[in-house]
């Protein structure tokens, strides 16, 4: 999940933690968007039909989103068919796109020249994709024992299954003086491992960083030099690397890169997990790793992968259910109606990328933008929406299947509330989980309708064993652990899968309990005023300055919440600020709230004084205990979801 989209779930996420409301479908993908819900009849993907394709989609595509410009490759039968630029790489100089100049940020894409990496590592026998990874760590970077007997592998880190929280935390740097070596990094910011290895797919930069480190180790190479000898010049990437965002800009041809629209830029970002997305790539660069992945590891004489592992990265090595998409090694399968598709995405401020290949049919396309636009749906950005149309009109779509009977199944055993497996456990972005829900329930009909904020509602017919299927063709599946549900999964979405939570730990009670508390804590500011007019009126009561104190604390813990309140509205509401505090871990985001529970203690102190030495009237003292009540439940809410500092253990 990008910046961009994780902002935009948090500012909805901080909504419903202010107001107490359940999560409202938003953004979904309609019949009409899912990948080949249309039979499609393939094209030849020759030079001249890929060329006018792209040259009359493109600008389209472009101009629809509001994104400034684009580079796009296709490759087909072995080599090259095009690569175009389009629209502008910066805006204020008119610079066009250059496919084989541009080189744009790869984000995330950068994971698949990692899993290279090691994939090459493995070839040469100096790493095992299924030894303990911790054979291959410095000793600070090694992962506790936390499931004993199970440890994490290579094979884990590759498909995202190692079990690791989503940990936001010390990802970015302001700057390039900022950044940390590699290893410091992995030992410092280490999340906690939150699954045993291989019981959920649980997207994680962590990960794929750790697996550049044990490269890193192993070769006693640079990471980003072992890829620039071992990778990069073998194939011929003369304008592709691993660098910060300024290395980069010296060394190759950058673009700028925008925000919502061609007048906004979005900042670079400098991040600590270079292995995970710090890549940076023309679009003629991409059409060679391409190549090579479609050749088995070879192009133009040069090997960088033996055949074995070539397949073996592009395989399906990892899911929550064998009828789902899944993780290859650094790869992805797309879902789509139509042959099988596999690659990898990546998402930064500004910048959006993705490739897929089509092995069946010897095709492989890449796409990059400059831009985020204006998409309604994160899963339908300009980027996607380049991708779709390649796929579309060169690999041909077999439509969305017939609308399959509905089986015999016990549906109610499915019910319930699952929440996103990517999420942290002690960072303020365990928030956004109320945004990444799926609520799921029985129809009258015999079908399943699952509600979450990404794809909206959605009805499901049981096709099998713990296996639904959609109108559009997409595939939703349940996991089960000695007899009882513990997770589902989605077609669209292999990057994650959901964990079934019981009705009390899941955040919509939690968020409307603290929706509730903030409401109650509110009508603390009517006491200056009730008081006001007391005094205006002569009606004055005697208090004690313990009564006092315990007031002022109460109005002084309430202030803090509120502004706390206030002041993320505020960050949610201009440009990627929350995303930048949370990956720089602002103490912002934690510190006000702590305050605000210490000076909760003498409220809470109050409460029994106030009902021991009869403080104020009955009415005055149950208003000052439900306020004392509130401001625990709020705390207690605000810590469960990482929004209270705690001093480290």
């Amino acid at each position: 999940m990008s910046p961009r989209i994780r902002s935009a779930f948090a500012f909805c996420a901080a909504a419903a933690f202010a107001a107490g409301l359940a999560v409202l479908p938003a953004g979904a993908a309609s019949a009409d968007d899912a990948p080949g819900a249309e039979a499609h009849e393939a094209a030849a993907p020759t030079a001249e039909n890929v060329r006018r394709f792209l040259d009359e989609r493109v600008p389209e595509i472009l101009a629809e989103h509001q994104v400034p410009g684009a580079a796009v490759a296709v490759v087909a039968d072995g080599e090259q068919v095009h690569a175009g630029g389009y629209g502008e790489a910066d805006v204020a100089e008119g610079t066009p796109v250059d496919p084989e100049g541009t080189s744009f940020p790869m984000a995330s894409v950068s994971k698949s020249f990692t899993a290279t990496a090691v994939l090459q590592l493995v070839d040469e026998g100096r790493l095992d994709l299924h030894a303990d990874v911790n054979e291959y760590l410095p000793e600070d970077a090694r992962v506790p024992d936390t499931y004993p007997g199970e440890p994490i592998t290579l094979h884990h880190l590759l498909t995202h299954t190692a079990g690791f929280e989503d940990s936001i935390e010390g990802m970015a740097a302001p700057s390039r003086e900022g950044l940390l070596p590699l290893a410091d990094y992995a030992s410092r910011y280490q999340p906690a491992r939150v699954y045993p290895p291989g019981r959920f797919i649980a997207y994680s930069n962590y990960g794929t960083t750790l697996a550049g480190l044990a490269v890193q180790e192993v070769s006693g190479t640079p990471f980003n030099d072992y890829l620039a000898r071992n990778v990069f010049e073998p194939l011929g990437m003369s304008r592709s690397g691993f660098a910060a965002p300024d290395e980069a800009a010296q060394a190759f041809t950058t673009p700028t890169l925008y925000a919502d629209s061609p007048e906004t830029t979005a900042a670079p970002m400098y991040v600590n997990q270079g292995p995970a997305g710090e890549g940076w790539a023309t679009a003629a660069d991409m059409s060679r790793f391409m190549l090579a992945l479609l050749n088995g590891g070879e192009l133009d004489g040069e090997r960088v992968l033996s055949a074995e592992s070539t397949e073996a990265m592009l395989a399906h090595q990892a899911d929550l259910h064998p009828e789902l998409t899944g993780a290859g090694y650094g790869t992805w399968d797309r879902f789509w109606n139509g042959p099988r598709v596999v690659g990898h995405s990546g998402d930064l401020d500004g910048a959006h990328s993705e490739y897929a290949l089509v092995p069946e049919l010897d095709l492989g396309v890449y796409a990059v933008v400059n831009g985020d636009g204006l998409a309604e749906n994160p899963l339908k950005d300009a980027r996607a929406r380049i991708i779709d149309a390649v796929l579309t009109e060169f690999a041909g779509t077999t439509g969305a299947p017939e609308p399959a009977a509905a089986a015999e199944v016990d549906l109610d055993r499915y019910a319930g509330t699952y929440t996103t497996t990517r999420t942290s456990t002690s960072e303020p972005s365990a928030a956004m989980v109320v945004m990444d829900q799926m609520s799921v329930s029985v129809t009258g009909d015999g079908r399943l309708r699952t509600v979450n904020a990404i794809f909206g509602e959605q009805t499901w017919t049981p096709v099998g064993d713990g296996v639904f299927r959609s109108a559009e063709g997409e595939q939703l599946a349940f996991a089960e652990d000695g007899g009882e549900v513990i997770g589902l999964g989605l077609d669209a979405i292999p990057s994650q899968d959901y964990e079934r939570r019981a009705w009390y730990e899941a955040p919509t009670p939690h968020f409307a309990a603290a929706g509730a508390a903030l409401v109650v804590m509110l009508t603390v500011l009517a006491w200056p005023v009730t008081a006001l007019v007391r005094r205006l009126r002569g009606r004055t009561r005697p208090t004690t300055a313990a009564a006092r104190a315990a007031s002022a604390a109460a109005g002084l813990a309430v202030l803090v919440v509120v502004a706390f309140a206030g002041y993320l509205v505020y960050l949610l509401s201009s440009n990627y600020a929350f995303t930048w505090a949370m990956f720089t871990g602002s103490p912002m985001l934690t510190v006000p709230l702590a305050v605000a529970a210490v000076v909760t203690v003498p409220v809470l102190v109050g409460v029994a004084a106030a009902w021991i030495r009869r403080w104020w009237t009955v009415a005055g003292r149950i208003h000052f205990t439900l306020v004392a009540a509130s401001l625990t439940v709020f705390l207690n809410v605000a810590a469960t979801y990482g929004l209270v500092w705690t001093p480290p253990v």
